[in-house]
């Protein structure tokens, strides 16, 4: 690219920065080229994605006052400027997730295992390969089944060959296909994305389940504030015309209960008086 290109690619990003309320940087390494192409096409409801290099983009951020999110400029690199909630759009792109088996060679980021259960397969070389990896497989019914749960390849190790084709072979695809999202930034603020992946909806719920028992106890204990003034005032209005019932005294508001409450007593004397 050529330097007056790169000026006004820089240019570009500078003025998205400036005036998008969202962004999310996200790491697309790795990534086929098809998954990306879907990725583009999504984006489309809610915003416009760019990919960038990671020089340009650094140039960008810093000339918009935003270096903090330089930080994150690591790998390939993938900008979506947005005006919508980046809780929501981290949940749309994590619905565009494919699974594919590790390659050989790559480093197993969690252990990878093997469930016990029957297989379509054959008897035949698979067998002693998954022995060899520690694998409890044999054959029943003509078929290869796996005694039990095992892991074929621990954290941090490297994936054999061999071991890269009994996955595939098996339809285990622990590797996840996606735009790993790697922060998002909200009218100033940046968000990892461990909190970009917290259920939105709990977290409502909570929140409202914890302010209607504040609600209840602050009323309970009488504590007058602004969220709570006209619950006591009702409550003192029931209470004290529920006392002013109950010691006889008439009031507009109480004549009605009272001369209801002298009914009852009389049905209740005349039904004790023999004629």
């Amino acid at each position: 690219m050529v330097k007056q290109a790169k000026i006004k690619v820089v240019e570009n990003l500078t003025t998205k920065i400036r005036t998008s309320k969202t962004i999310i940087l996200g790491d697309f390494l790795g990534l086929p080229s098809a998954n990306f192409q879907n990725i583009r096409k999504a984006t489309k409801e809610f915003g416009e994605i760019y990919v960038v290099k990671n020089t340009l983009a650094k140039k960008a951020f810093e000339n918009a006052n935003n270096p903090q999110m330089t930080n994150y400029l690591i790998g390939n690199t993938a900008l979506i400027f947005s005006n919508e909630n980046p809780f929501k759009i981290y949940k749309k792109i994590a619905q565009i997730k494919n699974y594919a088996p590790p390659k050989p060679n790559s480093v197993a980021k969690e252990d990878i295992v093997i469930k016990a259960g029957p297989t379509p397969f054959s008897p035949g070389p698979m067998v002693a390969e998954m022995q060899k990896y520690g694998i409890k497989a044999a054959i029943k019914k003509g078929k290869v089944e796996i005694g039990e749960d095992g892991v074929i390849v621990k954290k941090g190790d490297r994936v054999p060959a061999a071991v890269s084709q009994i996955l595939g072979k098996l339809g285990i695809t622990p590797i996840e296909l996606w735009l790993r999202i790697k922060a998002g930034y909200l009218n100033g603020t940046i968000f990892s994305p461990e909190i970009l992946n917290i259920d939105t909806d709990a977290y409502k719920n909570k929140i409202i389940s914890a302010h209607q028992t504040a609600m209840g106890l602050a009323i309970a204990k009488g504590i007058c504030n602004k969220y709570t003034v006209n619950n006591l005032i009702v409550n003192a209005f029931f209470n004290t015309k529920n006392l002013a019932i109950e010691r006889g005294i008439p009031t507009k508001e109480t004549v009605n209960d009272l001369i209801a409450k002298a009914g009852r007593y009389a049905s209740a004397l005349k039904s004790n008086v023999k004629e």
